[in-house]
């Protein structure tokens, strides 16, 4: 069943498709003065009707290059555009929307990814350079992790310098509490725990092997 999480007073709310699923992929619905922005959405039913609650929808956004997911057949369905940042031009159009800053997380190819920054309520929406899934941590008190593969040069010229109260995440649950913190100790802590991160990595992996073979 779909997880609901509220994100702040204005009706923005992420969602997890998915709750089972070990990537733990999740979406938002983020509220703004110009409509509403679904940031890398995973469909369920009933996603149109929370939508409608909340005032009308600007566009569709999609914050890393493989994040297509339902993209497309959201944005066809509402009949509203793909918006997308810097990172991903080509793919839909210019996301300009008042109030919402990008920030170019990598620009390399197969991994082009942007955040998204609301100064004005210190929101940071994120897609894959930070997450809070079980995979993204190096121990299990981890509130906020690197993306395994970026642990050894962390995303810091990106997500540096700011203060945030709510992190949104494209894996896991949104930090609601304490999340300036979080991001400053998972930046800090990401080339440091690299050894630590990757062992329980391997370990989850090989557990999640046992048990499809046992289950087989």
């Amino acid at each position: 069943m779909t997880r609901i999480l509220p994100l702040d007073e204005v009706g923005s709310f992420a969602w997890i498709a998915h709750p089972d699923e070990s990537m733990q992929r999740a979406s938002s619905a983020i509220v703004t003065a110009s409509g509403t922005l679904v940031v890398d959405p995973i469909d369920f039913d009933g996603l149109d009707a929370a939508l409608s609650r909340i005032g009308v929808v600007a566009g569709v956004v999609q914050l890393l290059d493989r994040h297509n997911r339902d993209v497309a057949a959201i944005s066809a369905r509402l009949s509203v555009p793909v918006l997308v940042p810097g990172a991903l031009a080509g793919r839909g159009e210019p996301l300009v929307v008042p109030g919402v800053q990008e920030r170019m997380v990598l620009a390399m190819p197969g991994w082009n990814e942007a955040a998204l920054w609301i100064p004005e309520r210190r929101m940071l929406i994120c897609a894959e350079a930070i997450g809070t899934a079980p995979y993204y941590q190096a121990r299990d008190t981890d509130v906020l992790g690197v993306h395994p593969f970026l642990r050894l040069r962390p995303p810091t010229g990106a997500l540096s310098g700011i203060a945030p109260s709510v992190i949104v995440v494209g894996h896991g649950p949104p930090v609601v509490d304490d999340a300036a913190w979080a991001l400053a100790a998972a930046l800090r802590q990401s080339r440091r725990d690299l050894p630590r991160a990757w062992l329980r990595g391997a370990r989850r992996i090989i557990h999640r092997k046992r048990h499809d073979w046992s289950a087989s």
